[in-house]
Protein backbone atom coordinates (compact mmCIF):
# COMPACT_ATOMS: atom_id res chain seq x y z
CA UNK A 1 0.00 0.00 0.00
CA UNK A 2 2.72 2.41 1.09
CA UNK A 3 4.97 1.70 -2.34
CA UNK A 4 1.75 2.15 -4.35
CA UNK A 5 0.99 5.46 -3.24
CA UNK A 6 5.14 6.46 -3.38
CA UNK A 7 4.37 5.69 -6.72
CA UNK A 8 1.70 7.09 -7.39
CA UNK A 9 2.69 10.54 -6.32
CA UNK A 10 5.87 10.20 -8.03
CA UNK A 11 4.08 9.78 -11.48
CA UNK A 12 2.08 13.09 -10.57
CA UNK A 13 5.32 14.95 -9.90
CA UNK A 14 6.49 13.36 -13.48
CA UNK A 15 3.38 14.46 -15.11
CA UNK A 16 4.04 18.12 -14.22
CA UNK A 17 7.49 18.24 -14.84
CA UNK A 18 7.18 17.15 -18.40
CA UNK A 19 4.40 19.39 -18.74
CA UNK A 20 6.08 22.31 -17.56
CA UNK A 21 9.05 21.50 -20.46
CA UNK A 22 6.60 21.35 -22.95
CA UNK A 23 5.12 24.35 -22.27
CA UNK A 24 8.18 26.37 -21.69
CA UNK A 25 9.29 25.04 -25.60
CA UNK A 26 6.30 26.53 -26.73
CA UNK A 27 7.08 29.72 -25.77
CA UNK A 28 10.41 30.04 -26.42
CA UNK A 29 9.58 32.48 -29.27
CA UNK A 30 7.71 34.87 -26.53
CA UNK A 31 8.70 38.25 -25.14
CA UNK A 32 9.43 37.25 -21.48
CA UNK A 33 7.70 39.36 -18.89
CA UNK A 34 10.25 39.69 -16.32
CA UNK A 35 12.67 41.01 -18.91
CA UNK A 36 10.36 43.65 -20.37
CA UNK A 37 8.19 46.08 -19.56
CA UNK A 38 4.63 45.88 -21.55
CA UNK A 39 2.70 48.65 -22.82
CA UNK A 40 -0.72 48.79 -24.64
CA UNK A 41 -2.94 45.97 -25.68
CA UNK A 42 -4.86 46.93 -28.65
CA UNK A 43 -7.50 44.63 -30.43
CA UNK A 44 -7.22 44.34 -34.30
CA UNK A 45 -10.10 42.87 -36.09
CA UNK A 46 -9.63 41.13 -39.64
CA UNK A 47 -12.26 39.59 -41.46
CA UNK A 48 -11.32 36.31 -42.93
CA UNK A 49 -12.87 33.33 -45.00
CA UNK A 50 -13.86 30.35 -42.79
CA UNK A 51 -15.29 28.79 -45.34
CA UNK A 52 -14.11 28.89 -49.13
CA UNK A 53 -16.64 26.56 -50.66
CA UNK A 54 -19.45 28.49 -48.97
CA UNK A 55 -17.98 32.44 -48.68
CA UNK A 56 -18.75 32.73 -44.82
CA UNK A 57 -16.93 34.83 -43.22
CA UNK A 58 -15.93 35.08 -39.57
CA UNK A 59 -14.08 38.31 -37.95
CA UNK A 60 -10.52 37.27 -36.01
CA UNK A 61 -9.06 39.58 -33.11
CA UNK A 62 -5.37 40.30 -32.60
CA UNK A 63 -3.99 41.86 -29.70
CA UNK A 64 -0.82 44.56 -30.50
CA UNK A 65 1.37 45.00 -27.84
CA UNK A 66 5.03 46.36 -27.39
CA UNK A 67 7.51 45.92 -24.69
CA UNK A 68 10.62 47.98 -24.13
CA UNK A 69 13.80 46.65 -22.16
CA UNK A 70 16.46 49.18 -22.07
CA UNK A 71 17.63 49.71 -25.84
CA UNK A 72 15.19 46.94 -27.18
CA UNK A 73 11.34 47.36 -28.51
CA UNK A 74 9.67 44.61 -29.19
CA UNK A 75 6.30 44.92 -31.39
CA UNK A 76 3.90 41.75 -30.54
CA UNK A 77 0.76 40.41 -32.22
CA UNK A 78 -0.61 38.02 -30.21
CA UNK A 79 2.31 37.83 -27.42
CA UNK A 80 4.60 36.75 -30.36
CA UNK A 81 7.23 39.19 -31.55
CA UNK A 82 7.04 40.40 -35.15
CA UNK A 83 9.26 43.54 -35.30
CA UNK A 84 12.33 43.69 -32.97
CA UNK A 85 14.03 47.49 -33.05
CA UNK A 86 17.41 48.23 -31.43
CA UNK A 87 18.33 51.33 -30.76
CA UNK A 88 21.45 53.00 -29.24
CA UNK A 89 19.77 55.00 -26.64
CA UNK A 90 16.52 54.06 -24.29
CA UNK A 91 13.68 55.17 -26.45
CA UNK A 92 11.17 57.87 -23.90
CA UNK A 93 8.07 55.92 -23.35
CA UNK A 94 6.33 58.83 -22.66
CA UNK A 95 7.08 59.97 -26.01
CA UNK A 96 5.95 57.04 -27.82
CA UNK A 97 2.63 57.29 -29.37
CA UNK A 98 0.23 54.40 -30.54
CA UNK A 99 -2.84 55.24 -33.02
CA UNK A 100 -4.15 54.54 -36.53
CA UNK A 101 -1.91 57.59 -38.43
CA UNK A 102 -2.90 56.17 -41.83
CA UNK A 103 -6.29 54.66 -41.35
CA UNK A 104 -6.02 52.01 -42.99
CA UNK A 105 -7.83 50.22 -39.51
CA UNK A 106 -4.67 48.93 -37.44
CA UNK A 107 -2.58 50.92 -34.99
CA UNK A 108 0.85 52.28 -35.89
CA UNK A 109 3.66 53.66 -33.29
CA UNK A 110 5.99 56.35 -33.81
CA UNK A 111 8.92 56.18 -31.59
CA UNK A 112 10.92 59.14 -31.12
CA UNK A 113 14.42 59.86 -31.32
CA UNK A 114 16.34 60.62 -28.38
CA UNK A 115 16.42 64.23 -28.68
CA UNK A 116 14.82 66.01 -29.67
CA UNK A 117 11.91 63.25 -28.77
CA UNK A 118 9.24 65.30 -31.13
CA UNK A 119 11.02 63.74 -33.88
CA UNK A 120 11.04 60.12 -34.62
CA UNK A 121 10.05 57.35 -36.72
CA UNK A 122 6.42 55.54 -38.36
CA UNK A 123 6.31 51.81 -38.01
CA UNK A 124 2.94 50.96 -39.32
CA UNK A 125 1.19 47.18 -39.35
CA UNK A 126 1.19 45.39 -42.60
CA UNK A 127 -1.54 42.81 -42.48
CA UNK A 128 -0.61 40.35 -45.07
CA UNK A 129 2.80 39.82 -43.69
CA UNK A 130 1.29 40.07 -39.99
CA UNK A 131 4.74 42.73 -39.47
CA UNK A 132 5.34 46.76 -39.16
CA UNK A 133 7.32 48.29 -41.80
CA UNK A 134 8.50 52.32 -41.68
CA UNK A 135 5.82 54.58 -42.99
CA UNK A 136 7.59 56.65 -45.81
CA UNK A 137 5.13 58.89 -46.03
CA UNK A 138 4.57 59.67 -42.34
CA UNK A 139 8.35 60.00 -42.12
CA UNK A 140 8.39 62.70 -44.67
CA UNK A 141 6.92 64.77 -41.44
CA UNK A 142 8.61 62.96 -39.11
CA UNK A 143 7.07 64.75 -35.79
CA UNK A 144 4.70 63.33 -33.54
CA UNK A 145 0.96 63.71 -35.30
CA UNK A 146 -2.21 63.25 -33.20
CA UNK A 147 -5.13 61.97 -35.39
CA UNK A 148 -8.39 64.81 -35.28
CA UNK A 149 -12.18 64.01 -35.20
CA UNK A 150 -12.14 65.23 -39.32
CA UNK A 151 -9.44 62.28 -40.02
CA UNK A 152 -6.52 64.42 -41.05
CA UNK A 153 -3.29 64.15 -38.51
CA UNK A 154 -1.96 67.49 -36.35
CA UNK A 155 1.41 68.44 -36.41
CA UNK A 156 2.56 71.31 -33.26
CA UNK A 157 4.99 73.52 -34.57
CA UNK A 158 4.45 75.76 -31.90
CA UNK A 159 7.22 78.30 -30.41
CA UNK A 160 7.99 80.82 -27.63
CA UNK A 161 5.95 83.18 -29.71
CA UNK A 162 3.69 81.37 -32.37
CA UNK A 163 1.26 78.77 -31.75
CA UNK A 164 1.37 77.26 -34.94
CA UNK A 165 -0.38 73.73 -36.22
CA UNK A 166 0.08 72.26 -39.80
CA UNK A 167 -2.79 70.14 -40.82
CA UNK A 168 -2.52 66.73 -43.15
CA UNK A 169 -5.01 64.68 -44.84
CA UNK A 170 -3.98 60.95 -47.51
CA UNK A 171 -5.21 61.86 -50.56
CA UNK A 172 -4.40 58.98 -52.46
CA UNK A 173 -2.50 56.97 -50.04
CA UNK A 174 -0.22 60.41 -49.97
CA UNK A 175 -0.04 62.45 -46.76
CA UNK A 176 -0.86 65.84 -48.26
CA UNK A 177 -0.33 69.28 -46.16
CA UNK A 178 -3.58 71.12 -46.52
CA UNK A 179 -3.70 73.77 -43.67
CA UNK A 180 -1.50 75.98 -41.50
CA UNK A 181 -2.69 78.01 -38.54
CA UNK A 182 -0.38 80.56 -37.00
CA UNK A 183 -1.60 82.64 -33.64
CA UNK A 184 0.69 85.28 -32.29
CA UNK A 185 0.66 88.91 -31.00
CA UNK A 186 1.14 91.72 -33.21
CA UNK A 187 4.09 93.90 -33.07
CA UNK A 188 2.22 96.66 -33.90
CA UNK A 189 -0.58 96.63 -31.62
CA UNK A 190 -0.38 94.07 -29.47
CA UNK A 191 -3.39 92.13 -30.63
CA UNK A 192 -3.58 88.36 -31.03
CA UNK A 193 -4.33 87.74 -34.58
CA UNK A 194 -4.44 84.22 -36.52
CA UNK A 195 -3.45 83.32 -39.70
CA UNK A 196 -4.49 80.80 -41.99
CA UNK A 197 -3.06 79.28 -44.84
CA UNK A 198 -4.18 76.69 -47.37
CA UNK A 199 -1.97 74.46 -49.41
CA UNK A 200 -1.84 74.15 -53.26
CA UNK A 201 -1.39 70.64 -55.04
CA UNK A 202 2.56 71.23 -55.32
CA UNK A 203 2.62 71.98 -51.32
CA UNK A 204 2.90 75.82 -51.79
CA UNK A 205 1.46 77.48 -48.90
CA UNK A 206 -1.17 80.62 -49.38
CA UNK A 207 -2.78 82.80 -46.97
CA UNK A 208 -6.30 83.06 -47.32
CA UNK A 209 -7.49 85.03 -44.01
CA UNK A 210 -6.66 86.54 -40.56
CA UNK A 211 -8.70 87.18 -37.71
CA UNK A 212 -8.64 89.04 -34.83
CA UNK A 213 -9.18 87.47 -31.41
CA UNK A 214 -11.44 88.89 -29.17
CA UNK A 215 -11.25 86.88 -26.07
Amino acid sequence: MKHSIISTIFFTVLVIFLTSCENLENTVEYVKSDNFVMYTDIEYSEVALEDRENETESVISKHFTYALNGTRIELLIDGKTVKSLDYYYTPDVDAISVADFDFDGYEDIFIPYESPSDYGTYYSYIPDKNSFSENSELNSVGRIMTVSENDTLIEDQSDDTTKRTFEYQWLNNKLMAVKKTETYKSSENEKILTDVYSFDKNGIEYLIGTTENTT
